[in-house]
């Protein structure tokens, strides 16, 4: 493959990337971000937009009474493509849709009961959701693909090898979805605090730390550990599962996982259970809540034993991959913003001395976190160098 084509491929790339991370801009600025001379990314541009990844407007801070020519901004064309991602939550289900400026343009959501979690049925909702979006932005031609964020273990094949939270355990859900659609696009499966991470970090202008570390508290949870942006996957690929560190010998309520995991001491259910055992009545985490802004006994009591169990879980994590920065997400996380000062006193009482503590950040990412993540892996995919270009097909088959 000659090295102008594989140079180009790559600058054109880099384009797509920094008008994902930056907005829109004008050539020159563009041009100054990748390094390049001013007709070598003009050229470039005029590619892209041959191929509609990029449009030129007016620019908004141009409309003014100011003489002379408006100047234009370079952006990309939203309408280019559609990127679906899907969460199957314990007991519900998110379906979110990204246009190729990776912007949500649709969104739905709906719960099911725990008895639902037959793979065949909740495949068929599934489908059926993303049946309804893809109509209502009309049709399949614009997409690229579907995601679908799992809470468990799932290979590179898109297995699921365990679920535990939804019962499965060597599930093949990619296929079941296809077979309810009109016309199966590219379809791939996550584990859902690794799609979490990458929403959290894919549009940011900044580039995350050499180590941070994604918190989803849900039902149980989940992790994910990024280095330089990359998400470090382990040896068979199942990395993160910080839900299963053990810090006790029993938690607060029973799951389908291991005895005394950290999950059993702060997820979902554990909250809720704990908060009975102190005489409370909370039906979810939302009602829990609404119990500590009023003051509750038992909340807050119940509140303490979980800051405290966090803490001894993140300092656990701070020890060994010594991240600067831990993002915590997912509806149980909500908590954290009531005991900030506590969950740092726990992880301090528990790292190694001297070591500082890292940045603790509360997502402001809703409910549908996991799906949009998933959304931007398809995302991420399509604007990945293509190593055929680069090293043409050949010199891949022998290495």
């Amino acid at each position: 493959m000659s090295m102008p084509r594989a140079v180009r491929h790559i600058n054109e790339i880099r384009a797509l990337e920094a008008l994902l991370r930056r907005g829109g801009m004008s050539r020159a600025d563009l041009a100054r971000q990748l390094g390049l001379t001013r007709s070598t990314a003009s050229s470039i541009i005029n590619t892209l937009t041959t191929e509609g990844l990029v449009i030129e407007d007016e620019a908004q801070d141009a409309r003014d009474n100011r003489a002379g020519r408006p100047g234009t901004l370079v952006r990309l064309r939203g309408e280019h493509g559609l990127f679906i991602g899907v969460e199957l939550g314990i007991g519900r289900l998110s379906v979110v849709a990204l246009d190729f400026a990776a912007c949500v343009v649709a969104e739905r959501h709906e719960t099911f009961a725990a008895a639902e979690t037959a793979p065949e049925r909740l495949a068929a909702r599934v489908a059926d959701q993303v049946d309804c979006l893809c109509k209502a932005l009309g049709g399949y031609d614009r997409l690229h693909g579907i995601c679908v964020a799992v809470p468990g273990a799932v290979d590179r094949e898109g297995r699921v090898l365990r679920a535990p939270l939804l019962g499965w355990r060597d599930v093949a859900i990619l296929p079941m979805i296809a077979a309810h659609l009109p016309q199966p696009p590219l379809l791939t499966a996550e584990n859902d605090a690794n799609a979490f991470a990458m929403a959290e970090v894919y549009r940011q202008p900044a580039r995350p730390g050499p180590m941070e570390l994604y918190v989803f508290l849900d039902a149980g949870l989940g992790g994910a550990i990024l280095a330089g942006g990359e998400t470090l996957r382990g040896h068979g690929g199942y990395a993160g599962e910080f839900g299963h560190i053990l810090v006790g010998q029993e938690g607060f309520v029973d799951m389908a996982t291991l005895p005394g995991s950290l999950e059993t001491f702060v997820g979902r259910e554990a909250v809720l259970a704990r908060h009975r055992f102190y005489g409370g009545g909370a039906g979810d985490i939302a009602e829990f809540l609404g119990l500590l802004e009023t003051g509750e006994g038992a909340a807050q009591v119940t509140l303490a034993d979980w800051a405290h169990y966090l803490g001894l879980g993140l300092a656990a994590l701070a020890n060994i991959l010594d991240p600067g920065r831990i993002v915590l997400g997912g509806p149980v996380a909500a908590l954290y913003g009531h005991c900030r000062e506590a969950v740092a006193a726990a992880m301090a009482r528990h790292v190694l001395n001297g070591q500082p503590l890292p940045e603790i950040v509360l997502s402001e990412l809703g409910h549908g976190g996991p799906a949009i993540g998933a959304a931007c892996l398809l995302h991420k995919r399509l604007l990945s160098v293509d190593q055929e270009i680069v090293f043409g097909a050949e010199n891949l088959t022998s290495r």
